[in-house]
């Protein structure tokens, strides 16, 4: 009998220690804080990847990764005859500058200019800066901004930013009959044709006659390439005039090549 209650024991003793174990698995070892705010504190840092072209604060020094290559093979491959690349550096007025350089945007585009220099001819590229305000991370992390764009120079059209000049003869309200300026039009034309952006057409002279007239003439310019435009099937209602006459002038008067300079439109598309 003795030996019977014994095996019973041993029997329930050992019901009772595989129940305490599953209780003590599922409960304890599964749930337990400590492990999961472990694997919650496992965290795969994130991998920032800046662009092809970026500068540190208060540096000159262009600052180029893996991307710069195909950026390079792009800026060349938009070269065509009769433009020039314009490089603009980004600034901060908080910044530094060691450089002989106005300021640290046109040292930059500077430095950028003569590392295109083996692909494209130094005469071929004009330099400036813009200066930046979100200042966000600039101090501390690398910063863009550049800007490198084609823009069409010749002795009748000039791009500029968001502008494009053209050049008139002098006492005159026809524009010059040239290739260049009538390829220039079409193409603005053309650009129009799947969109609704508007014109904006601003006549300009020298300061020879009289203010009144000088008025009265930058109107009549900017009228001649807005009946050219709509010759070219951009409508109308499309097209702004206005003229500043003498007022504005981008050149001085004093010589002949400023005059031609200042009798011109200016074409803003918006």
């Amino acid at each position: 009998m003795k030996k019977f209650l014994a095996l019973i024991l041993f029997l329930l003793f050992i019901l009772f220690a595989w129940f305490g174990w599953q209780w003590y698995k599922n409960t304890i070892l599964c749930c337990d804080d400590t492990v999961q705010k472990e694997v919650k504190e496992t965290v795969i840092p994130e991998v920032v990847k800046y662009g092809p072209l970026v500068f540190d604060w208060d540096s000159g020094k262009p600052i180029t990764n893996d991307l710069w290559p195909d950026k390079k093979n792009e800026i060349q491959s938009a070269d065509a005859e009769g433009k020039i690349l314009r490089i603009v550096g980004p600034y901060y007025k908080e910044e530094i500058n060691n450089t002989t350089f106005e300021n640290l945007g046109l040292a930059r585009a500077d430095a950028l200019k003569q590392m295109l220099s083996d692909s494209i001819p130094i005469d071929r590229m004009e330099i400036d800066s813009k200066l930046m305000s979100n200042l966000a991370d600039a101090k501390t992390k690398p910063f863009g901004g550049t800007i490198l764009d084609w823009k069409i120079r010749n002795e009748n059209i000039k791009e500029i930013d968001n502008k494009v000049l053209i050049y008139f003869p002098y006492n005159s309200s026809q524009k010059l009959e040239n290739e260049n300026i009538t390829n220039y039009l079409n193409s603005v034309a053309k650009s129009l044709k799947d969109n609704k952006k508007t014109l904006t057409l601003t006549g300009h002279t020298d300061n020879k006659g009289q203010p009144a007239y000088n008025k009265w003439l930058g109107e009549k310019r900017a009228n001649a390439i807005k009946n050219i435009l709509i010759k070219l099937g951009v409508g109308a209602d499309r097209i702004s005039v206005a003229s500043q006459g003498e007022a504005q002038p981008i050149a001085t008067n004093d010589t002949e090549d400023g005059m031609q300079k200042n009798r011109r439109v200016e074409l803003e598309i918006k």
